[in-house]
């Protein structure tokens, strides 16, 4: 178990990061050929999606071998609407390796994503790529990483710069100068280090040494009374730091260099914590409630955490798991404690971007596996060993912020598409799908335009699925402002026959906001029978499904029947459901009849240098403001808004904040419309009404 580390590479999007990956995987000879993102040949980027737009919108899995210490890595998304993926994969990783880029080091991603890292407590490597590009500098993007993430970064490379070009690289902990082969091969030839860089080298030695020292008691001790550390002290004080999230290693290059890869590899392989340095995982034994905890150690009884779950055409359903201690071996049972049930392992796989690897013997804390074919396991699920179980907690995906309404193009894509929609769910739990109870349209909501897009494009490529897509529908309502007392309503129809005949006598009154609907029956004498009073009661209830102004529900609404007249032979219980229906309609309509629109309470996270705007942006979509309060990221504002002016929210937060604000909403409570905007609403509603008729 010693042996093997893992490493989950983040960054901005169009950072690199996946070309990175890439030279790594091929100076370890883990892939034959430098998979390029440009021209589509990428292990990493291999979905059809991906590939057209040059962008990573899932994470890759693959491993490599280095100094004989198996290394899995993950390769995750940077574009902004996939970020919550890379989220959720950070924790399950021992060590973050953030990949900047050089000619745009203050991208919002890498902003948004350090807090997590922070809060968890994640050990972080940095590595500040395609110093191959004009006008970079090294010393430049490291000042400006830490005025913007708040940290302070220790240079562990640093570049040879030659008329503007880099041609080199510094190892300053080993004080080896390494020279660029122009053939773009993976190994760099050793060379001096230029005169004019020898003295900022020894300082950045000097302050390694520093660092490293500090990361430990006993080194600390030696370090201060004057002695001497040597480079394996040296090396143990740096790893206990980067353990311990306390030290922040820089390193620098261009991904287009795989030599770059390989002295970057050399680097951080002995310095990356291995599982057993990690902390112990706590849980609780579900059979017992009881706090339990597990060491990241083989000798430990089996649990992992399932983290992506994909379906591959060829084998099937993969459910891709973080070994957290213990070992898994093939051929065994295991147990899902999320689920409370049992599952059957046959096969243990490693992923190598899309192709699969049986894993020879057994997968130990640390390694990343997948597992075919497990029945019920779902992504965050706990998977253990029976006799031993533990649940460890998981965080619930959060709301994605654009929804749009589905409707599928054909008869037959409407019968399978609530089956395929659960299916990509289940591969992607970052979108959302809910049919809406009061417009009974079927919503996808997602984390932007692009991952709506790749969903859907990913639905017809996949499961043959076409749909066309529109904003939702604003459940309104309709109620009343004023009370109408003495309301009648005869309804008489003559056939030849048997005739129909009902009169009902109404006082209809407004009720307080979110009260519903409410019916009294105050008949006196007997001028209705009272056997007609529940068909009266619903015809109310038909008539509420559809008010009278726009034919939205009627809420917020008492309605008193005291009296009325039956004809002993026309009189039915469906004569008096009809003029129930009619008085009603006729008394909302005389009681100053309104709608009301739904309202969302919407928690925004911006930068400060934001806020005004912010705020401005929220009053010009009749929004208020109800509080504001300090946090890491900036300001956290607090609003209430209709929901129809911020259906396309995210969308306009991230054009207004440069990508860097964030949003959560809820459903708050219903207000009323303004009277400018009524007849508008109105006139739309009886038009889609009157289309939907015909």
């Amino acid at each position: 178990m010693d042996t093997v580390r893992n490493l989950t590479i983040v960054g901005n999007n169009a950072s690199g990061k996946t070309s990175l990956a890439e030279a790594m995987l091929f100076v370890a000879k883990a892939t034959s050929r430098l998979g390029k993102v440009d021209d589509g040949s990428s292990h990493l980027d291999f979905e059809p999606e991906e590939v057209k737009r040059h962008i990573s919108t899932n994470t890759a899995f693959h491993r490599l071998n280095w100094n004989k210490t198996t290394i899995c890595i993950a390769d995750t998304p940077g574009e902004d609407n996939f970020l919550a993926e890379t989220k959720d994969i950070i924790p399950a990783f021992d060590t973050l390796l953030m990949v900047v880029d050089a000619t745009d080091p203050k991208k919002p991603q890498l902003e948004k994503l350090w807090p997590l890292a922070k809060t968890i407590n994640k050990p972080a490597v940095f590595f500040i790529n395609k110093l191959d590009k004009e006008n970079v500098n090294f010393q430049n993007c490291i000042d400006t990483l830490q005025t913007l993430l708040k940290i302070k970064l220790i240079p562990f490379f640093y570049p040879i710069i030659d008329k503007n070009r880099l041609i080199g690289i510094i190892d300053i902990l080993t004080g080896s100068a390494f020279r660029l082969p122009n053939d773009f091969t993976p190994q760099a030839k050793e060379c001096e280090i230029p005169g004019d860089l020898q003295d900022t080298i020894s300082n950045l030695k000097n302050s390694m040494i520093e660092y490293a020292a500090e990361s430990d008691d006993v080194l600390l001790e030696k370090f201060l009374e004057g002695n001497e550390l040597s480079f394996e002290e040296i090396t143990t004080g740096l790893k206990k730091g980067i353990a311990k999230g306390s030290l922040n290693p820089v390193y620098c290059g261009a991904a287009i260099h795989p030599a770059c890869a390989t002295l970057l590899l050399n680097s951080i392989t002995p310095l990356l914590p291995a599982p057993e340095d990690t902390q112990p995982l706590e849980g609780i034994n579900p059979k017992t409630q009881k706090t339990v905890t597990r060491k990241p150690l083989a000798t430990e009884p089996f649990s992992a955490i399932v983290i992506k779950t994909t379906i591959d055409p060829f084998a099937g359903r993969l459910s891709i798991a973080r070994i957290l201690s213990g070992t898994l071996k093939h051929d065994t049972n295991i147990y899902n404690s999320t689920k409370g049930v049992e599952e059957r392992v046959g096969t243990l796989l490693a992923m190598e971007g899309k192709e699969q690897k049986t894993i020879p013997a057994e997968a130990v804390p640390g390694e990343i596996v997948a597992i075919p074919k497990l029945k019920e396991t779902s992504t965050g699920d706990t998977l253990c060993d029976s006799a031993n179980p533990i649940l460890y907690s998981c965080k619930k995906p959060m709301q994605p912020g654009l929804t749009f309404a589905l409707k599928p193009k054909t008869r037959g894509d409407e019968e399978k598409i609530s089956q395929v929609l659960a299916k990509m769910q289940e591969e992607d739990p970052h979108i959302a799908i809910q049919r809406d109870a009061n417009t009974g349209e079927l919503l996808l909501s997602c984390n932007g335009q692009l991952h709506l897009d790749v969903t859907l494009e990913k639905m017809a490529r996949k499961y043959g699925v076409n749909v066309d897509i529109s904003l939702p529908s604003i459940p309104y309502k309709e109620t009343i402002k004023a009370s109408q007392k003495g309301i009648v309503y005869r309804h008489k129809k003559q056939t030849g026959g048997a005739g129909q005949f009902a009169e009902v006598h109404f006082d209809v009154s407004s009720l307080p906001r979110g009260s519903g609907f409410e019916f009294e029956e105050a008949l006196v004498g007997m001028n209705v029978p009272r056997n007609f009073v529940p068909a009266v009661e619903k015809g109310i209830h038909e008539a509420l499904m559809s008010g009278p102004l726009a034919g939205f529900p009627v809420v917020d609404v008492k309605v008193r029947f005291y009296d009325g007249k039956s004809h002993e032979v026309d009189s039915s219980e469906m004569a008096f459901k009809i003029a129930a229906i009619q008085c009603f309609k006729k008394g909302v309509l005389d009681a100053k009849p309104t709608l009301l629109e739904p309202m969302v309470r919407m928690t925004i996270t911006v930068p400060d240098d934001y806020v005004g705007d912010v705020i401005g942006d929220i009053n010009s979509r009749r929004g208020k403001v109800m509080g504001m309060d300090p946090c890491p990221e900036g300001q956290k504002v607090t609003a209430i808004a209709p929901l129809a002016e911020v259906q396309r929210y995210l969308l306009d937060l991230n054009a207004l904040t440069a990508g860097r604000g964030s949003f959560t909403m809820e459903p708050a409570h219903y207000e009323e419309v303004p009277a400018y905007l009524i007849d508008k609403i109105v006139a739309k509603a009886n038009e889609e009404r009157a289309k939907h008729e015909k």
